[in-house]
């Protein structure tokens, strides 16, 4: 068996390298780096963004021409069309070199000296190396891209094995430091204090609601803010008006509804206040899980999976979910507000924003996510990459995240705005845009990243047990027993393969004794010794919070 790993391993390291050789040449101009993202239309534009930015920023190579023959050489170089856009948008030579459709034009004796900045990098888009598995086989095999795109999932991880590189000292000197975006997605950014990343963009989760499909059926349109009562009951009266009986169901109230959204209602969390133990084996994630049952096998308000792969869909960016929620089979759809990427594709599109619901008396939430940026620890150019993830942090990449609706800008400050709040060149949207930026401020919370155990595997172990329970292999209570007992068996095995965390875990142990005996007392507890972003959320709604200054 280890001879077939082992030949597996070859192979696949093989076909990263040749990969990595079939890139275009890089024979250019100046240096091309790669960005590993996402096929979303909108990167083209953000993408380009970057040569302009460099140029304007102060960090590009000046060139100064007084002889005709020099002019000419420095066009005849290996520039792409983007590097030629930018340097004839940015600088005041640059038409005198370049016409509309980026041709060379002749210079003339008399029109010199002329003075021009140009990027010291080409940046290319990479879309075929976007998977999880394949960025991590080129980066701990050597040939990793200078930039790739993780998720609030994935960096600790990448950082974990070594690919990411450490951008706390340059992130202070470019500009792109945590100060500079939502202090609530620093931990998916940061281990241990340093920071390997910045955001492309941050999400928070909504329901986009299709006005027309309620109209067509004669039901009410779903308010912004609503509990599971009020959920269910408008969900019964749209697919029970929608679908005849006895036929196959084809339409339905949302695509999906999250579980975390409606145990963290109940102020319930993955890992307690210090994230020293998995707290999911608890009744209030069964009463979760099982509502989302019956919403899914009962009411038939959300689609199984044999459901919703039973239609027959194109997809585009977004998956076929926004198709089916353009076509009236989906009422709702969840996402966030990059979902408008595609859905401007459908033209004028009536639509209203809704919260995910919560229990009656609980706390209304949603889950702040982030698809941030690292550099590769081993790229060659990985000063300028870093330069990339300055850019990230700009006014310039901001306000086109503003303009092509990408989620949320990566600095807050840039969604306070009316040209996010009402984009002018889409009229439809006005009203749309300002709900997302409401959650991001007030109830959406970061999954809690606990220092003993990776994010992707406490999720991916919380997610298969109710996965079974959905699936009818265990009952409610048997997956949140195995779901806990499982996370808090990584945590202990982590504790021991790394010894060096025992000290901080101890430290975390005796905090959380003192919590839960302020609790107790019901004496407030200070805001300081709570590291998951969650229980910070929930007792300021409970008001549980010493105030500054206060109980220590």
């Amino acid at each position: 068996m280890k001879y077939l790993f082992t030949a597996v391993a070859a192979l696949l390291i093989f076909a990263s390298l040749a990969v990595k050789l079939s890139m275009p040449s890089t024979g250019t101009a100046v240096p091309v780096i790669y960005w590993v993202t996402d096929p979303n239309p909108a990167r083209i534009e953000q993408a380009a963004g970057f040569s302009a930015w460099l140029i304007k920023a102060g960090h590009g190579e000046r060139v100064t021409f007084t002889r005709v023959d020099d002019v000419s050489r420095f066009q005849k170089r290996r520039w792409s069309d983007n590097l030629i856009a930018a340097m004839r948008s940015t600088n005041a030579a640059g038409p005198k070199l370049w016409d509309k459709n980026l041709q060379p034009l002749a210079v003339k004796e008399q029109d010199l000296p002329l003075t021009i900045s140009y990027p010291p990098v080409d940046l290319r888009l990479d879309y075929a190396n976007s998977a999880n598995e394949k960025k991590l086989i080129q980066g701990v095999s050597g040939v990793g891209s200078e930039i790739s795109d993780l998720n609030s999932n994935t960096l600790h991880f990448s950082q974990a094995v070594g690919i990411c590189d450490d951008v706390t000292q340059r992130a202070l000197e470019l500009g792109f430091d945590p100060g500079q975006t939502h202090p609530a997605i620093v931990p998916d950014l940061t281990v241990n204090g340093r920071q390997y990343a910045f955001p492309c963009n941050v999400s928070v989760g909504l329901y986009f609601v299709n006005k027309k499909t309620f109209e067509k059926y004669g039901v009410e349109v779903p308010p912004a803010r609503w509990d599971t009562q009020t959920y269910e009951r408008i969900g019964k009266q749209l697919v029970d008006a929608a679908n005849p009986p006895g036929q196959r169901r084809t339409v339905f109230f949302a695509d999906e509804v999250r579980s975390i959204d409606l145990y963290r209602s109940l102020g319930l969390s993955s890992f307690n206040e210090t994230l020293t133990r998995c707290t999911i084996n608890d009744p209030r994630f069964v009463q979760a899980i099982k509502l989302k049952y019956k919403w899914m096998y009962v009411d038939h308000l959300i689609p199984s999976l044999a459901e919703r792969t039973g239609f027959d869909t194109q997809t585009g960016f977004g998956g076929p979910k926004l198709q089916l929620f353009n076509s009236n089979n989906y009422a709702m759809v969840t996402g966030g507000r990059w979902l408008l990427v595609q859905l401007r594709k459908f033209g004028d599109l009536d639509m209203s924003i809704s919260e995910y619901p919560y229990f009656p008396g609980g706390m209304p939430n949603t889950t702040f996510y982030t698809r941030c940026a690292a550099v590769y620890a081993g790229a060659e150019q990985r000063d300028k990459a870093e330069l990339f993830l300055a850019y990230l942090a700009s006014a310039d990449y901001n306000n086109q995240i503003v303009a092509d609706a990408d989620a949320l800008p990566p600095n807050p400050k840039y969604a306070d705005s009316e040209a996010f709040r009402n984009p002018p060149d889409h009229p439809t949207e006005h009203g749309i845009h300002q709900p997302f930026y409401e959650a991001a401020k007030n109830i959406a919370i970061a999954v809690p990243a606990c220092p003993f155990v990776l994010k992707s595997v406490a999720s991916r172990h919380i997610n298969e047990a109710e996965d079974a329970f959905m699936n009818n292999r265990l009952t409610a209570e048997q997956a949140a027993e195995q779901a806990g007992r499982r996370v808090n068996e990584e945590i202990q095995r982590t504790l021991k393969e790394q010894p060096k965390l025992v000290p901080d875990y101890e430290r975390r142990l005796e905090l959380q004794k003192k919590i839960d005996a302020y609790r107790l007392a019901n004496k407030p507890v200070p805001v300081e010794w709570i590291d998951n972003p969650f229980h910070r959320k929930w007792y300021a709604f409970n008001h549980w919070l010493a105030e500054e200054g206060g109980t220590k």
